[in-house]
């Protein structure tokens, strides 16, 4: 897959549980309207507060297996039980509509992205400390047995995320999002992504005569 005519690319935030990838994408979304969440779809239950077609397209076992059928994932995983996925159609509609497509997946995912979609741009958002990563996962209400769990699955993410393009320490919320709004304004900047902008002042110089 390639971002061929797109403007912008996929922006993929992945971090531990607690880490807090979902608020900072609400501030990037709050902070300018060229990004846009794209919505996965999941088999977990909603939270209070969560929204079907706002948070997440929250389907059923069956439905998420024929998505995933008939290819209308751009990427999926198994977290903590549940299916997470990500329709191609939700990232497509961003992109058309000239946006940065802000995903918030975990790493498994973010490597399929990366590897269907080279253009996306991969950011790891930590916790300044472990002690910050349990005290927002109590926050959260997390259970003495899920907590142990969460904590071993953030070890293994841990290791994934050298292979990032971008490591951003979420230690306070609007800095976080400042930082991982200027690394998507530094990505647009790249001449790799506009050639077409090269190319076009190339032939006006051609034919322009001395």
């Amino acid at each position: 897959m390639s971002q061929g005519k797109f403007k912008y690319f996929p922006l993929v935030l992945s971090a531990p549980s607690g880490g807090g990838k979902t608020v900072v994408r609400s501030g990037l979304l709050k902070l300018s309207k060229k990004f846009a969440f794209s919505i996965t779809c999941t088999t977990r239950a909603k939270r209070p507060g969560e929204a079907d077609g706002r948070d997440y397209f929250f389907v059923t076992a069956e439905q998420f297996g024929k998505l995933r059928r008939e290819g209308k994932l751009l990427e999926w995983a198994v977290v903590h039980g549940k299916y997470y996925g990500t329709p191609v159609k939700s990232v497509m509609t961003v992109l058309n509509k000239g946006r940065i497509p802000v995903m918030t997946i975990d790493v498994k995912g973010a490597r399929s992205v990366k590897r269907l979609f080279p253009e996306a741009v991969t950011v790891f958002l930590l916790p300044p400390d472990l002690k910050t990563l349990v005290r927002r996962l109590r926050g959260r209400g997390e259970a003495p047995g899920g907590m142990k769990l969460r904590l071993k699955t953030a070890r293994a993410e841990l290791r994934e995320a050298p292979k990032f393009d971008y490591l951003v320490i979420n230690d306070k919320l609007n800095a976080a999002v400042r930082e991982v709004a200027a690394i998507a304004e530094l990505e647009t900047r790249k001449t790799c992504r506009s050639m077409d902008r090269i190319n076009k002042f190339s032939r006006q110089l051609a034919g322009r005569k001395p």
